[in-house]
């Protein structure tokens, strides 16, 4: 309900009108289910963990309405540039911070209601459309990478309330980015974190990949969205609960 789709009649790349007012931001569909499994609620205090380009943390904000209680956090300064122009394009009042995301809960310790880490990850969408993507893919990339993400979580779970929602996500296909690290945190917070189903009705996309990857939890809990099936970019989320 929250997105129009491209006119089919108009060839791509084409400008349409509206958009250089900024009356819309364009942007994946698939890309819209982390924020939609956040269910963000105006006065909520709400980090988005990894935030740049931008694009979920202005659809927080949108939900948010005006209390003005989102923190856009990105390490990268001249993403972090970026993004404030485009809240200030859309005029959308957000807290940016730049800080490695994993460190967050030491300036904020238990502080936020809700967290979304869209991950960084190998981005499979960039891979099966730009040739100088795939020439620099490696397995090697994908291991690192994993190991990445157990952290990032970690850390930003002390960032987060008992009893809040931390929504995890990627655009990658692989399950060492995905249904491993969910595994592999499950294992790791067990007793204080929870799995809970995916909560967004009638949504595209289906359940998680069984298999060594994911043999500790119901892979129905999770959501992937895949290119060849849904004709959306890819997208992995899963939602966890935080012990009161």
């Amino acid at each position: 309900p929250h997105a129009i789709k491209w006119p089919p009649e108009v060839p791509m790349g084409t400008e349409l009108p509206g958009f250089a007012k900024h009356l819309f931001y364009p942007m994946n569909a698939s890309s819209l289910l982390p924020v939609l499994a956040l269910n963000p609620h105006p006065g909520e205090y709400i980090l988005d963990a990894c935030a740049a380009p931008g694009g979920k943390a202005l659809f927080i904000a949108e939900q948010l309405g005006d209390s003005h209680t989102l923190v856009a956090n990105d390490l990268s300064r001249a993403r972090r540039d970026r993004m404030k122009k485009v809240f200030a394009d859309y005029d959308q009042k957000v807290g940016v911070w730049g800080m490695k995301a994993e460190l967050i809960c030491k300036k904020a310790p238990e502080a936020f209601d809700k967290i979304l880490l869209d991950a960084p990850c190998s981005s499979e969408a960039h891979i099966y459309t730009e040739k100088k993507e795939l020439d620099k893919w490696t397995q090697n990339r994908i291991k690192g990478l994993k190991k990445r993400r157990v952290g990032l979580l970690s850390g930003a779970w002390h960032a987060l309330k008992p009893g809040g929602t931390l929504v995890y996500s990627t655009c990658a296909v692989t399950p060492e980015e995905n249904e491993w690290v969910v595994g592999k945190f499950l294992k790791k917070k067990k007793g204080e974190a929870t799995l809970v189903p995916f909560p967004v009705k009638n949504a595209p996309g289906s359940g998680g990949i069984p298999g060594e990857y994911a043999t500790d939890f119901d892979v129905s809990y999770v959501r992937r969205v895949l290119p060849h099936k849904d004709n959306l970019d890819p997208m992995f989320v899963a939602v966890f609960s935080k012990a009161e």
